[in-house]
């Protein structure tokens, strides 16, 4: 079952919009680069990067390891 997105992982995405936010390094977290992806697929190609079930799996993926650090 899909966790609900965390406070990072929306921050990221917002930023995503903003085309004038450079890409995030390693020094944020996997849940704001996750969001970040997102929202700059959004704003540039109009359309997400991979499908539902891929997104939802990379979203527990980067939630599980920013939980691991």
């Amino acid at each position: 079952m899909a966790r609900p997105a965390n406070a990072e992982m929306i921050e990221g995405f917002r930023d995503g919009y903003d085309l004038s936010a450079p890409e995030p390094s390693a020094n944020r977290s996997a849940s704001y680069r996750h969001g970040f992806a997102n929202g700059r697929d959004d704003v540039l190609h109009k359309r997400p990067r991979d499908t539902y079930a891929n997104l939802v799996a990379q979203a527990e993926a980067a939630m599980d390891a920013d939980d691991a650090r």
